[in-house]
């Protein structure tokens, strides 16, 4: 399962689930991205966390 925050370019990986779209090294997208291990990214627990509300947009994008 793929993290549904993760948008892949032509040679790079970006984390939009990350304040400043940042880029992901190769290690990063193994260990989290790309597994089911996604939901312990820190970049995503970060989101949620920042998008807590009800009417967070993040919480509502799960449902």
């Amino acid at each position: 399962m793929e993290c549904p925050y993760l948008k892949k370019g032509k040679s790079r990986s970006v984390c939009n689930a990350s304040v400043t779209l940042m880029t992901l090294d190769v290690e990063g997208t193994e260990g989290f991205c790309t597994t089911e291990e996604n939901y312990r990214c820190p970049m995503l627990l970060a989101l949620f966390l920042r998008e807590g509300r009800k009417s967070g947009a993040a919480l509502r994008s799960l449902n």
